[in-house]
């Protein structure tokens, strides 16, 4: 039986990691919270997004304003947006092997359908968007009743330890990727089923599990 592949958007398939730093200074003024560089993106890297927001000092009920303004600022700047090296072709790889991929995203689904629009991308059965940022594994539980999917089926693929989290609550398998937020080191330490630090490696995957399940 061939593995249904569920991606995380943001740092997985697009490279949005310098983009989502040039909207957090744009916002910067209206919100009341100090610009950031690279150094500060380096260290909030090892960081959970609780952790973040405490550091920013942030009040969290200014939380869903803020990731309202952010969204209509990326969609403003996705012209700019490419997607994560080697991420196309391993799509277009995988949709060879006729592996089923939809996509889950905390970011609005018209900013996603944009960006796939933008880069000629059809490879997902479906796009769907989260109803916040920190509720993944609700989300991923409704999609999966939705969409009549069951969890043993699914590999849930992300870069940031709370796609890990999210994804071990919904009894799923995890791929953690290394070319998104969260650094190799942190990643681990949250046990994901793989880790992998080039697309091509995903298609690895999928070819051993597809191998493996005809035997």
């Amino acid at each position: 039986m061939k593995p249904f592949l569920l991606f995380d958007f943001d740092g997985t398939i697009a490279d949005s990691l310098q983009l989502g730093l040039k909207i957090a200074n744009n916002l910067a003024p209206q919100f009341g919270y100090r610009s950031f560089t690279e150094e500060d993106i380096e260290h909030f890297r090892s960081l959970t997004w609780h952790k973040i927001a405490g550091e920013m000092q942030i009040p969290f009920y200014k939380i869903p304003k803020i990731v309202t303004k952010a969204f209509k600022e990326y969609k403003r700047l996705i012209s700019e947006l490419e997607p994560c090296a080697g991420i196309v072709e391993m799509l277009y790889e995988l949709a060879l092997k006729e592996i089923s991929m939809a996509l889950l995203s905390s970011n609005t689904v018209e900013n996603v359908h944009l960006f796939l629009t933008n880069h000629k991308i059809d490879s997902f059965l479906w796009i769907e968007g989260t109803s916040g940022i920190l509720n993944k594994a609700k989300d991923i539980k409704k999609r999966l009743k939705k969409h009549k999917i069951s969890a043993t089926e699914v590999i849930y693929i992300g870069d940031e330890i709370r796609d890990i989290e999210a994804a071990h609550n919904c009894g799923l398998k995890v791929i953690a990727v290394t070319w998104g937020f969260h650094t190799v080191e942190f990643l681990a330490s949250y046990k994901p089923d793989y880790l992998v630090n080039e697309p091509k490696e995903i298609v690895e995957i999928v070819n051993r599990l597809t191998v493996k399940s005809e035997r």
